[in-house]
């Protein structure tokens, strides 16, 4: 049944209390009355609007579906109907909140306006906190009294400074629903910004309370942005190189502005101190696992402090850049990392800013972004930190892009590289491109009761079923019936989806054919793409699949470390022969996967192995990128084993990083896991904090919640709630 509670009260809003402002003498300004009347009417012509577009949706869904039967059809239209009024009542109620605010601070204001205007027939002196109240939300600037004689009223004047104070390398971002926006001009200065902030609040009293002028390394360079906050507890700052923050006159007390952590060569020394101690001693399980925890303060603060809003951190250079998604993919990509890690001030910060920012920037996604990273890192992140937390803002952000992203699935399912529906390295539509939204989509649908974003996205898997396989493993480009099979890049995630989803679901009877397909995807692996190198290490390559055979290549990529884990949790499902086998040759994988790591001068491990030689000589790249997929690999077997060995592996694996890729600035990546000279590329990819650090405080911590009855990882490493235990929208 369509829920009527929301809805069926909507009209009946209570009235305005008007006692205030006619206590001043008389009506509210017209123009305060047109304001809010062009409020309500804008409000009802979006309800007018959304609702068209529901019915017509609603309409060609069942035209291009094609005629059923009306047992058919009346559960389809009542259920989609019924999940879209839930997203068209939390707009609605957004709105009516916002124009119930709006009415009440435009009372207080007048009632203020008036009072003083009787005792001094002057414009009156407002605090800074009503003038940005006032700003933020769009309530016009009072209209002055007219003066008792002929002498012309003086001009408003605001208590505080009389000129621009500046900050310098400090950003201020606007809390969540408590102020707005937005970005005036691009290569700009700090004179001109703060003159601009000016000319803002003359226009409409309290539409500026800060000016921020950005570094001339970000996008846009050197860019004027006017924030107007509600109050100046509304606005929080946050150091960032560069940037340089504009107080028009008339500001009030500045807020303290943080300072940076010094980075001179004493943290060096402090660090290479604690480093060595942690070497030379019996450490405990709580040791091990704080150890993990201050690497993650250390790449979070560096974040924050360099890189706060950028996509991601340059560790060496000290400095964020964007690379093309400008969604703050680190921040939202590490949300959940700082929850396990017990860094909820940290968490909260980050929350913040998303919630102020991201709507905006989901809005202008540019067209070259990639679908596949965005639902993996962004998606993913939103509604894991939503699982862990229940915030509504993050729920609301995840919908918004949810349906982003599922404008450009087709109706078979398939979901193309980039947003203008471009294609990757492989010049097709992959099967980790459109297998891999299946666990965040189908959560989505479950938490805000709309089954639109799971039904669209399941389709693949009736599509991928069409196409010829070898033995359960389809080529990367799978509408071609041949070519590469890979557990790697651009076909790991889709494999890995099989048995998560069917976990995501209950393991329904209905759902089993996933397993089916994990299964024969197994065996398949196993046949053509698992060899025992000369030095007795199992290898898992790729196979090359054509017309007339199939030919192994010894080629093995970091990114197939996730195997292990994929297979020891499809295991505990089978008979005790089968378990047995595949947990043995799991236990094999892994081991190789460790010594890749342990065959390397710095102890850690390269991107690739060609030619099953460990040290290298066939391999041309040799660098590492912070990649997770080993101690991913590690934390299942731990947890499906309890053997201390995968937990030594972690351990070793992390005072590796802490010896060659630590730096001031963050963690750096290594050009060459062979040379001990530490040549670094300066590159701190987000799934660094989202992924290899959070499964290597995993592997330690005896504390957790993460338990695999009760949670599925998306390839990302955000876990999410197995449906029967996620939260009801």
């Amino acid at each position: 049944m369509v829920k009527t509670s929301s809805l069926g009260t909507r009209s009946q809003r209570k009235p305005r209390q008007r006692g205030s402002i006619e206590t001043g003498g008389g009506d509210a300004p017209k123009s305060c009355n047109v304001c809010r009347k062009q409020l309500c009417w804008l409000t009802s012509v979006g309800a007018v609007g959304i609702w068209s577009i529901l019915l017509f949706s609603t309409w060609r869904e069942l035209v291009q579906d094609g005629p059923k039967t009306s047992a058919e059809v009346q559960p389809s239209v009542i259920g989609t109907l019924q999940s879209r009024v839930i997203t068209l009542e939390r707009e609605l109620s957004r709105a009516h909140e916002e124009i119930a605010e709006r009415d009440r601070l435009l009372a207080d204001l007048q009632q203020r306006v008036r009072g003083d205007a009787r005792d001094s027939q002057l414009v009156p002196a407002v605090t800074p906190d009503q003038i940005a109240k006032a700003g933020a939300l769009g309530v016009p600037e009072a209209p002055k009294s007219p003066p008792a004689t002929s002498v012309p009223a003086p001009e408003p004047q605001l208590r505080g400074s009389t000129s621009c104070d500046f900050q310098q390398d400090v950003d201020y971002f606007l809390l969540a629903g408590k102020g707005k926006e937005e970005m005036v001009k691009a290569n700009s200065n700090k004179a001109e910004c703060c003159q601009l902030c000016v000319g803002k609040n003359r226009q409409v009293l309290g539409s500026c309370t800060v000016a921020v002028l950005s570094s001339p390394s970000d996008s846009p360079p050197s860019g004027c942005w006017i924030k107007a906050a509600s109050s100046m507890t509304a606005l929080k700052p946050n150091v960032k190189p560069g940037v340089t923050a504009c107080f028009p006159p008339g500001h009030g007390a500045l807020p303290v502005a943080p300072t940076a952590p010094p980075l001179d060569s004493r943290a060096v020394s402090e660090h290479d101190k604690s480093l060595a101690l942690l070497i030379s001693s019996a450490t405990t399980q709580q040791m091990r696992a704080n150890a993990v925890r201050d690497a993650i303060r250390h790449a979070w603060t560096c974040y924050k402090t360099y890189a706060w809003g950028n996509d991601e951190l340059l560790p060496i250079a000290g400095k964020g850049r964007n690379r093309g998604f400008n969604m703050a993919v680190t921040m939202v990509d590490s949300l959940d990392t700082l929850w396990l890690a017990g860094l909820k001030d940290e968490f909260n910060d980050a929350k913040d800013w998303l919630a102020a920012h991201l709507h905006n920037k989901i809005n202008a996604i540019g067209k070259t972004v990639s679908v596949f990273e965005t639902t993996i890192r962004v998606l993913g992140g939103l509604l894991s930190a939503y699982d862990l937390s229940k915030e509504s803002a993050l729920l609301d952000l995840s919908v918004k892009l949810g349906q982003k992203i599922l404008n450009v699935v087709t109706a078979r399912g398939v979901t193309p590289y980039t947003f203008a529906g471009g294609r990757g390295g492989s010049s097709c539509p992959s099967l980790a491109e459109s297998g891999t939204l299946q666990l965040e989509m189908r959560y989505l649908s479950h938490v805000s009761g709309d089954e639109i974003f799971a039904a669209k996205t399941m389709k693949f898997y009736e599509t991928v079923q069409g196409f010829k396989s070898l033995d359960g493993l389809w080529p990367n480009c799978f509408e071609r019936g041949r070519g590469k099979i890979t557990l790697g890049a651009d076909g790991d995630s889709f494999y890995e989806y099989l048995l998560k989803v069917w976990i995501q679901g209950g393991k329904r009877k209905e759902e089993d054919y996933l397993k089916g397909m994990y299964d024969k995807a197994v065996d398949g692996m196993e046949k053509h793409m698992v060899k025992k190198g000369a030095d007795g290490l199992t290898y898992l390559g790729t196979a090359t699949w054509d017309a007339h055979s199939v030919s192994y290549v010894p080629e093995m990529e970091h990114l197939t470390c996730f195997v292990p884990g994929w297979i020891a949790l499809g295991a505990q499902q089978q008979a005790d022969d089968v378990r047995q086998r595949r947990m043995k040759l799991a236990d094999d994988i892994a081991y190789t996967c460790w010594q890749m790591y342990e065959k390397q001068p710095t102890g850690i491990a390269p991107e690739r192995v060609k030619g099953e030689a460990m040290d290298l000589s066939k391999t041309n790249t040799k660098e590492y990128i912070l990649r997770p997929e080993a101690a991913e690999g590690w934390w299942y077997m731990w947890e499906l084993t309890q053997d201390p060995k995968y937990r030594d592996w972690g351990w070793k694996t992390l005072l590796a990083f802490e010896k060659w890729l630590w730096v001031p600035h963050g963690y750096a990546s290594l050009r060459d896991v062979r040379q001990t000279s530490k040549t670094y590329l300066d590159r701190m990819e987000s799934f660094f904090i989202a992924e290899t650090l959070k499964y290597l405080l995993l592997l330690q911590a005896d504390d957790h919640e993460m338990k695999l009855d009760r949670y599925v990882f998306n390839t990302e490493a955000h876990p999410l709630s197995i449906l029967e235990f996620a939260p009801k929208p």
